[in-house]
């Protein structure tokens, strides 16, 4: 089948591709008319675009949203990622533990900061980073463990921040993909010292394409962020005969030995994540729905598994991932994925290859990595196309069409 694509497709897998039946979109969801309302009044209005009171507004209501002791707005979930590392005092001699099977902006920011990236196996029931791996690979060299919820699927953090403190180590949460993602009601990234999150395109939210937040659990560590975030300014302290003397704003370290960076994100992404904020818990919901037919439609194909869950957790299905498995009759995840693009016409894809088989990391990092369950695991992934509002009809074409697929492999 051709693939011919628009300028604009996405690597990903996401947009437009000619000759499919279902195909990802490039977007979870449209925005509604008040969302445009609310940027083009920041565009009218604002007094200045950035770090202003919708800023203020979207941290303190992303705050009560998960229960964050503090919130700092950022321009991406990397750069959250980066500034958590910054805060963890991470450098050159450090370890961080990243789960093998994850997106790479994970592991990239702590690989900047100088660290050794140590990859750490899936649990084989939640696909989540194994705890029991975790602490297996502690060294005295060990500075943040980095739990990713990925998918939407929450991690063991009870377990976690039991080996972080039984090791003296800090945690940084990976919610990219998580928002709403709760264990026991708590919401994720509040369980460790830090919590990461995007609101890319491809998100249950976002703010016209990137942004993301920072959660701090530390009263004393979080003053240290809006400098950081925003290249060292403050005001000059005390009081001055001529408000332009020196100028009109210092720049000074909040971190002993640590250039600041800039991750400022804009007050009219702020103002739509404001809005924004309300509709997660209801897409979430229609998204829980999506998952519960098409395990439905396919609990009496027994190739196909899905991911489990702690208990406790709220499973918020960011990506449609799933498992085949062929070897009782000598098929493979690709020869599945052959029938399924080719002959029934679904845009499946692979999500994310396990990093340490990545150029960029074997280059950085170096390739070996002990992680036998994701080897064994990864080569029977594929991801169903996935977006906030599949209707029935689609979602039996596609379940219709895998359920087809394996058995023209069986047959």
């Amino acid at each position: 089948m051709s693939e011919t694509k628009n300028k604009l497709s996405d690597p990903s897998g996401r947009g437009w591709v000619a000759g499919y039946k279902v195909i990802f979109p490039a977007m979870q969801h449209p925005y509604t008319q008040e969302e445009i309302d609310a940027v083009v009044d920041v565009m009218k209005n604002a007094e200045g675009q950035t770090q202003g009171p919708r800023l203020e507004k979207f941290e303190k209501d992303f705050a009560a949203f998960t229960g964050a002791k503090h919130a700092f707005g950022v321009c991406n979930c990397t750069d959250a990622l980066k500034l958590a590392g910054i805060l963890c005092r991470v450098g050159p001699g450090d370890e961080v533990i990243v789960p093998a099977y994850t997106y790479c902006a994970t592991a990239i920011p702590f690989g900047d900061l100088g660290a050794t990236i140590v990859w750490a196996d899936m649990d084989p029931v939640t696909w989540t980073i194994d705890p029991a791996d975790v602490e297996r690979k502690i060294t005295p060299r060990t500075k943040v463990i980095v739990p990713v919820h990925l998918l939407g699927i929450p991690c063991d953090m009870k377990r976690i921040m039991q080996i972080a403190k039984k090791h003296g180590v800090k945690v940084v949460e990976d919610c990219a993909q998580a928002l709403d993602c709760r264990i026991d009601g708590q919401h994720v990234g509040t369980f460790g010292d830090f919590g990461c999150f995007s609101f890319h395109a491809a998100k249950t939210m976002t703010t016209l394409g990137e942004g993301g937040m920072l959660t701090v659990r530390d009263d004393e560590v979080a003053p240290l962020v809006p400098g950081i975030r925003h290249n060292g300014l403050r005001a000059f302290q005390g009081a001055r005969e001529r408000y332009w003397v020196p100028a009109m704003s210092n720049v000074d370290i909040d971190l002993e030995g640590q250039w600041p960076q800039n991750f400022c994100i804009g007050e009219a992404q702020c103002a739509l994540g404001s809005l924004q904020l309300k509709s997660v818990v209801p897409n979430n919901e229609i998204l829980i729905a999506q998952d519960r037919k098409i395990r439905e439609r396919l609990k009496d194909v027994p190739e196909i598994s899905f991911p489990g869950v702690v208990p406790g957790g709220r499973y918020v299905v960011h990506q449609y991932v799933m498992h085949f498995d062929g070897s009782a009759f000598g098929k493979t995840r690709n020869d599945l994925l052959d029938v399924l693009t080719k002959e029934q016409g679904i845009r499946a894809i692979v999500q994310y290859y396990p990093l340490y088989r990545y150029p960029l990391f074997q280059k950085l990092v170096g390739g070996e990595a002990d992680c036998p369950v994701t080897e064994a695991w990864w080569d029977g992934s594929f991801s169903f196309p996935w977006w906030c509002g599949i209707d029935d009809a689609t979602i039996d074409t596609m379940c219709d069409a895998l359920k087809a697929s394996v058995a023209a492999l069986k047959g």
